[in-house]
C-alpha cells in the first residue's frame, strides 16, 4: 500500500511540473530560421589566416610555433625563405599550411603563440562537411577565411594573440 502511495504521488508530481509549463512560451530557437547572437569569447569557430590590409601579405611567417604547441598535432607547416616582405615581418612564408579540424581541441594555444597574429578563430557557426576532406583547412581555405573576416570584422574571436599579451602584460594598467 505504501508503495502505490509513493507511485500516484510522484506520477502527481510530475503532472504538475507538465501543467505548469504547458501554457508557457517555449525558449527553443528554431536554428536555420533563427540564430542567437554568438558570444564575443565563443571558441567554437572555424580557423583563418589573417592577411596585411594595407599590403596584401599574409601575416604567417612559417615559424612553426602553432605546430610545436598544438597538443592535437594536428597543425602543419612548411617554411620557406623567399624575398623580404613590404610589411617588415621578416622573409620567410608558410610554403603549406594545413589544418586538421576534425581533431582540434579549441585549446587556441596555436592562436596565443603566434608571433604575428596570424592564426586567429573565428566566431561563427562551423558550416558542416560532408566528407573527412571538408575538415582539412589548407592554406587556401585558410587565406579565403581570412579574406571574408577583413571585410567583415565581426567574424574575428575577441581572444586574438595581440589581446592575450595586452592581457598578461606586467605592464598592465600602468599609464602609457
Amino acid at each position: 500500500m505504501a508503495s502505490l502511495k509513493v507511485i500516484v504521488r510522484g506520477s502527481l508530481k510530475a503532472m504538475g511540473v507538465t501543467l505548469r509549463n504547458l501554457f508557457r512560451r517555449p525558449i527553443t530557437v528554431m536554428y536555420p530560421y533563427e540564430q542567437r547572437p554568438v558570444p564575443r569569447s565563443w571558441r567554437a569557430g572555424g580557423f583563418a589566416l589573417t592577411i596585411d590590409p594595407e599590403t596584401g601579405e599574409e601575416n604567417c611567417i612559417g615559424c612553426r610555433l602553432c605546430e610545436f604547441i598544438c597538443p592535437s598535432q594536428i597543425i602543419s607547416v612548411k617554411m620557406v625563405k623567399g624575398e623580404p616582405r613590404k610589411n617588415g615581418k621578416g622573409a620567410t612564408y608558410a610554403e603549406s599550411f594545413t589544418l586538421n579540424f576534425q581533431a582540434c581541441m579549441q585549446c587556441e594555444l596555436c592562436v596565443q603563440v603566434c608571433p604575428t597574429d596570424a592564426i586567429v578563430m573565428l566566431r561563427e557557426l562551423h558550416t558542416p562537411g560532408f566528407s573527412r576532406e571538408d575538415l582539412f583547412y589548407t592554406k587556401e581555405k585558410l587565406l579565403e577565411n581570412g579574406r571574408r573576416a577583413l571585410e567583415n570584422p565581426e567574424l574575428l574571436s575577441f581572444t586574438t594573440g595581440e589581446r592575450i599579451r595586452e592581457w598578461t602584460s606586467p605592464k598592465k594598467g600602468e599609464p602609457a
